[in-house]
């Protein structure tokens, strides 16, 4: 069992980033805490992360409101706390201000605590989004279309309507095209602290060619 950190500004995040992985992951058995930063739109966030098969945490911040000293504080605590093999996050280019800061206090931890980290993608802000590792979530597609449902009334409606749920089906499909299967989540892999190797999930056994 592997214990697995995901880490949203947003409650909606990580269910738009990593929601068919998190799904995969736990009916694999291992343990997965998801992280809103932002305490506020949570409507559904407990149940909806629960359904996904994972542990919601959410912090008192509020939407565009993040104390960077509070925040690096709260995570550190948490990193110790969960002791995770491996953390999924923000990407590093973001148009949203909180996502961008998520993502650069996340990877300062992994980097500390030498964990291997992820960048999830989040289709109406991560700019110029490169993966290199893509998760078949063909069977976890309908819960996680089911978890961002169960949030429906945190948001405005027409937020609702026309970005986030378009967030959640079409880049699923589109990446699945992508990729060779119906419906998948892309990740582009931080590099490794320890031991030191960029581009370690690049490496392909000769006899998979």
């Amino acid at each position: 069992m592997k214990k697995v950190l995901v880490v949203g500004a947003h409650s909606d995040d990580p269910i738009i980033g990593a929601g068919g992985t998190i799904k995969e992951l736990a009916k694999l058995g291992h343990q997965i805490v998801v992280v809103s930063v932002c305490g506020d739109r949570i409507d559904g966030y407990v149940d909806a992360i629960r359904f996904l098969g994972a542990e919601p945490v959410y912090f008192e911040f509020s939407y565009g409101k993040i104390c960077e000293e509070d925040l690096a504080r709260l995570l550190e605590d948490l990193f110790k706390k969960v002791n995770p093999t491996f953390v999924f996050t923000h990407w590093e280019k973001e148009i949203l201000y909180d996502h961008g800061l998520v993502s650069e206090k996340v990877l300062k931890l992994t980097r500390l605590y030498e964990k291997e980290l992820f960048y999830f993608e989040i289709p109406a802000s991560s700019l110029d989004f490169t993966f290199d590792l893509a998760v078949d979530i063909t069977n976890s597609y309908t819960y996680k279309k089911q978890a961002i449902e169960m949030m429906r009334k945190a948001f405005d409606e027409r937020v609702f309507v026309e970005e986030i749920y378009p967030s959640i089906i079409y880049p699923s499909g589109f990446r699945g095209i992508q990729v060779g299967c119906n419906f998948a989540e892309v990740f582009k892999h931080a590099g490794s602290r320890f031991p030191l190797s960029p581009f370690r999930r690049k490496l392909v056994d000769p006899v998979d060619l």
